[in-house]
């Protein structure tokens, strides 16, 4: 497997607290939960999380039901996922990968979840195929972008153009996407997208912990409403509709 650097190896300790211990953040870590509960299918028992980063979703995901198996290139991260999911060896395996090469046979899993990773992968079509391989014929996929036609739309085009996240102490490759890139990508990997949610901000942001109300207010208008296009992050459940 070829060897690439881990980006985000230089925060792995200092993540989850960076981003999900204010008050902006719990919301946005339960926001992101409550999305993908509702988004996924309760007949799936072992998961593909790709990005697993520190165990977010893992942990949660094996309080369900779920068995998981995490993937990351990030070693540090995994050591992170380790020491918080020690407990929940049986149900939780961790998986050193880049996610490019996913190793792992032909219809292994029943679904796979991707959150807040895959605007930093750099060839998106090749992972999608990937994914797609690994999943059973009725699997799942829930995945979210970064909604260029959003309140972002500034700053997106901006990071589009440098091609790396803005205010990082390192280059961190970043991307964001119009609905219809999310939607093309989606159908050529071989997925038929069932539903859509959205939430209002991406991330954490600058006097965010001021703003929660009025971010919790946004989050509950967009998240399935119309006006959900225009959300900071569009969360995709989708279906496997054609296999190679």
């Amino acid at each position: 497997m070829p060897q690439k650097t881990a980006e985000y190896d230089y925060e792995a300790s200092t993540y989850e607290k960076s981003r999900f211990h204010s008050r902006l953040g719990m919301h946005l870590d339960h926001m992101h939960k409550k999305i993908v509960a509702d988004l996924i299918s309760s007949d799936g028992k072992i998961l593909l999380d790709v990005g697993v980063g520190t165990g977010r979703f893992a942990t949660w995901l094996v309080e369900k039901g779920f068995e998981v198996v995490g993937v990351d290139i990030s070693r540090e991260m995994l050591k992170e996922a380790k020491r918080k999911t020690q407990s929940l060896s049986e149900n939780v395996h961790l998986v050193l990968s880049d996610c490019h090469f996913l190793p792992f046979k032909k219809e292994m899993f029943d679904g796979c979840i991707c959150i807040n990773v895959v605007n930093h992968i750099p060839e998106i079509d090749r992972f999608l195929k990937e994914v797609q391989y690994t999943i059973e014929p009725r699997g799942f996929f829930i995945v979210n972008f970064p909604n260029l036609r959003s309140l972002y739309f500034p700053i997106a085009i901006i990071v589009n153009l440098r091609k790396h996240a803005l205010l990082k102490r390192r280059k961190i490759r970043s991307k964001w996407f119009t609905p219809l890139e999310i939607k093309s990508l989606i159908k050529s990997a071989g997925f038929d997208i069932k539903e859509v949610k959205a939430c209002a901000i991406t991330s954490t942001i600058p006097l965010g912990d001021k703003l929660v109300r009025i971010i919790e207010r946004m989050n509950l208008l967009l998240v399935d409403s119309r006006l959900k296009h225009f959300g900071g992050s569009l969360f995709i459940s989708a279906d496997v509709y054609m296999k190679r």
